[in-house]
């Protein structure tokens, strides 16, 4: 059996993490939690984005390394997994949220300053991580997280194209 990676991705806020920490347990596949390695990663902070600028490269490689040592499979979350090259990912779970009003509340309670809220409510509204991640010709599911879903559900179709 070959390793398995599944990619989240989608807007900030979408429930990326929330969703890779249940599915993880679930699979049984290792999860990779950027968040502690954004320095690692980075080429530099940026103020005026308040965030990372995360070098495409450095990105890949660690994503390679935690692959070869899970056993099953790897789950990467982020907002920027679908930059990975299409011939490391098994599937694409791009998380959207059709109610924006419920996602500028997401974001508004992670404090946010309004500009970097703005911003992400256009990538939303303009899908940018769903045609990114098209673009790159990852096979891909789409979930609404604005809308109920049903989890059982959604395993077993992930199982299914994994």
């Amino acid at each position: 059996m070959d390793k398995k990676l599944l990619i989240i991705t989608g807007t900030p806020g979408t429930g990326k993490s929330t969703l890779a920490k249940k599915l993880a347990g679930k699979l049984g596949f290792n999860r990779l939690d950027l968040h502690h390695y954004y320095h690692q990663l980075a080429t530099r902070y940026n103020r005026q984005k308040h965030c990372y600028d995360v070098a495409p490269q450095k990105f890949t490689r660690l994503v390679q390394e935690k692959l070869s040592s899970s056993p099953k499979g790897l789950i990467v979350d982020s907002h920027l997994a679908h930059h990975l090259p299409q011939k490391l990912v098994t599937l694409c779970l791009v998380l959207t949220c059709s109610d924006v009003k419920q996602l500028q509340r997401r974001l508004k309670k992670r404090t946010y300053p309004p500009q970097k809220i703005r911003e992400n409510l256009d990538a939303e509204i303009f899908q940018v991580c769903l045609e990114e991640a098209q673009e790159q010709g990852h096979p891909i599911i789409v979930l609404d997280t604005g809308k109920p879903f049903s989890f059982p559900v959604l395993l077993r179709k992930i199982r299914k194209s994994l």
